[in-house]
């Protein structure tokens, strides 16, 4: 199974549109979307791209593939424009491994379950981190917006025991993981 992970959109229709162009390439069983998808927040200004209400009708168009998790961005009320369900958090299975998925900004609470084997997906920090630690696996796959620490627009993808962290800009593969 392909799965298409991507965090922190905040509203950009020019991210939104990248990373539909992305998902019509790659064609993934699966979306996973790690939070921040309509309100640019009040750090990052409001770029000139910022359409929050057409960046909802691109993501509706793969409501049925999507897996969301809420980002500190993002408002309860935001669920009736979106189609697809948003939780704090959630735990799912991909290709054989449990995968705890969260935005990151909560990552000290509770709501965060992990044991040897599982891979904790997760935004918030706008930095690409792909990595195993102590048996647990990491991912952040960047933003696809706002970017920090020189970094390009950035998207995961999983394909069978695979992780990449890929350039939203040309596809070009900045981190990769076999999974055990």
């Amino acid at each position: 199974m392909r799965v298409l992970i991507a965090s922190d959109i905040h509203g950009r229709l020019k991210a939104a549109k990248s990373l539909m162009t992305v998902i019509q390439a790659y064609a993934p069983d699966q979306i996973v979307l790690l939070g921040d998808f309509l309100y640019n927040g009040p750090r990052n200004g409001v770029p000139a791209d910022y359409d929050p209400m057409a960046v909802c009708d691109l993501l509706n168009i793969h409501a049925n593939k999507i897996i969301g998790v809420r980002g500190n961005c993002d408002s309860r009320i935001d669920e009736t424009l979106l189609r697809f369900k948003l939780e704090d958090s959630k735990i799912v299975f991909l290709n054989g491994y449990r995968c705890n998925l969260i935005h990151g900004d909560l990552l000290s609470s509770d709501l965060v379950t992990v044991a040897r084997g599982d891979i904790l997906m997760f935004g918030h920090t706008h930095v690409y981190m792909l990595k195993e630690e102590d048996g647990l696996y990491y991912l952040n796959p960047g933003s696809t917006s706002f970017p920090k620490n020189g970094n390009p627009p950035t998207f995961a993808l999983m394909d069978g025991r695979r992780i990449e962290i890929r350039s939203l800009v040309d596809g070009s593969v900045f981190a990769s993981l076999d999974l055990r």
